[in-house]
């Protein structure tokens, strides 16, 4: 008589379909976690007032010659920071707003932003439309 089982069992471990459910649970958390932004920090902003603050503007131009204006106002460079102070203490909280000649160099442009800066005023470079 024979006693030994007909079918051998397999005590072999198969791990490829654990890690299939292991690489498709890492994608499910991968997307998740980038579709969901929270803040890092949850504010509440206060709603401001509607105001209409209309800015004065104090405009200060340099041409290619190197030919310096306050406000229509032609000056040399060395009588430029007195017209540009004079006109400051007249508008107080104006905006100075720079033009300069697309052939002047950024030096010279970037002088009368510190000298309007040293003035403690808001500065500001006038751009051409297109």
């Amino acid at each position: 008589m024979n006693l030994r089982p007909r079918g051998k069992v397999n005590a072999d471990f198969s791990s490829s379909s654990m890690t299939d459910i292991i690489f498709l649970l890492l994608i499910f958390f991968i997307i998740i976690s980038s579709v969901v932004k929270d803040p890092a920090l949850k504010v509440i902003l206060p709603k401001g007032a509607p105001t209409k603050v209309v800015n004065e503007v104090i405009n200060v131009t340099v041409d290619a010659n190197l030919q310096y204006a306050v406000n229509e106002n032609i000056v040399s460079y060395d009588r430029l920071p007195s017209a540009l102070r004079s006109a400051l203490s007249s508008k107080p909280g104006a905006t100075v707003s720079i033009y300069g000649d697309k052939t002047v160099e950024y030096d010279e442009v970037m002088k009368l932003v510190k000298m309007a800066d040293d003035m403690d005023a808001k500065v500001v470079l006038a751009l051409a439309k297109d």
